[in-house]
């Protein structure tokens, strides 16, 4: 009866308000992200903390092939979230120092007591910032950019022409520039759930794709330079490469 009842009201506003006032009530992740939303701060893009322990067991599996376990390695977690992924990627490299970066300093905050309480790790380090411009040139060997430049309303909109409400292709590319400068020549930038393609920006010359993955099943549409919708691709370049240098 209550679903029947959910059906008829979900395409109401009056529906899609009360569900909002309850989880914004209820919620305190829920309430907090969208409290960063409103501020609108610069170079914010997914604002949502949803996360989950080794989201990207293929991924992380396939650089730890490629690049080992060292305890030399350094690796750059971009929009860490309350840090499911560095805790994840810290399983896959041991000895390797890991770096997560977020612009929600509430989500840093978590990151910085569940780190604590698992015990001193000092090659483990969380940092509230919205960008990797600080981070020195070339002195990561990954940077893992996973579900970052993307916004949940543009995966539920299916008739959407443009995604210039919400994202800019501009500030994709200069983040992306930003994230490509961290990587040693030889390293790797990891991208995957994005709604633009990192071979469209400036900063993709020097690098080539290594590892090409479907793109997911749930609706996430890409747009162009222009912030134009692209048609729909059958897979997307996930893992680059950094060319050596001459």
């Amino acid at each position: 009866m209550f679903a029947r009842l959910k059906s008829v009201l979900r395409p109401f506003g009056v529906y899609r308000a009360a569900r909002f006032g309850w989880h914004f009530a209820t919620d305190p992740i829920f309430r907090r992200d969208h409290l960063l939303q409103w501020r609108r701060p610069k170079n914010l893009f997914q604002f949502r903390s949803i996360t989950a322990p080794d989201r990207y067991p293929g991924i992380f599996s396939f650089l730890r092939k490629r690049m080992a376990d060292r305890p030399d390695l350094r690796l750059l977690s971009f929009g860490c979230a309350t840090g499911e992924e560095v805790f994840s990627l810290r399983t896959y490299f041991p000895r390797a120092y890991i770096k997560g970066i977020d612009i929600n300093r509430a989500n840093i905050a978590t990151c910085q007591h569940r780190h604590r309480s698992r015990g001193a790790d000092p090659a483990l380090e969380f940092e509230c910032r919205a960008t990797a411009v600080h981070e020195p040139r070339g002195s990561y060997d990954a940077v893992f950019c996973m579900a970052v430049f993307v916004r949940w309303r543009l995966k539920t909109n299916p008739d959407i022409a443009t995604c210039a409400p919400h994202l800019h292709f501009a500030d994709f590319e200069r983040t992306a520039a930003e994230l490509a400068a961290c990587v040693r020549p030889g390293g790797y930038l990891v991208m995957r759930h994005t709604v633009f393609r990192f071979t469209d920006t400036s900063a993709a010359g020097n690098f080539q794709p290594v590892l090409r993955l479907p793109r997911p099943k749930e609706f996430v549409p890409l747009f162009d330079r222009h912030d134009r919708r692209l048609p729909a691709e059958a897979d997307e370049g996930v893992v680059f490469l950094k060319r050596e240098s001459r």
